[in-house]
């Protein structure tokens, strides 16, 4: 039988469909019916806060345009009625 990658001491119940590693019953966590160990949660982990710092930035960059196209107008609208003859 063989034993956990991270505990030697106790018996590998699955193996990790991320890194293919065995695992022991304290370090198997499904997610959707797919074992994971650990440390692949933890880079899914920080796969996806970085996926969220991306949605902030697409936010400002939107919010930025915006603002920059309200400027813009206003100030066509602001002169529209001091440039005529």
């Amino acid at each position: 039988m063989r034993t956990c990658h991270f505990h030697k001491d106790r018996p590998g119940i699955g193996i990790c469909m991320r890194c293919h590693v065995v695992i022991c019953a304290a370090c198997c966590t499904r997610v959707n019916g797919v074992n994971h160990c650990h440390a692949c949660l933890k880079a899914l982990g920080d796969q996806r806060d970085e996926k969220r710092g991306s949605r902030l930035g697409t936010f400002l960059v939107g919010f930025l345009l915006g603002l920059a196209w309200l400027v813009l107008f206003g100030l066509c609208w602001a002169m529209s009625g001091k440039m005529a003859p």
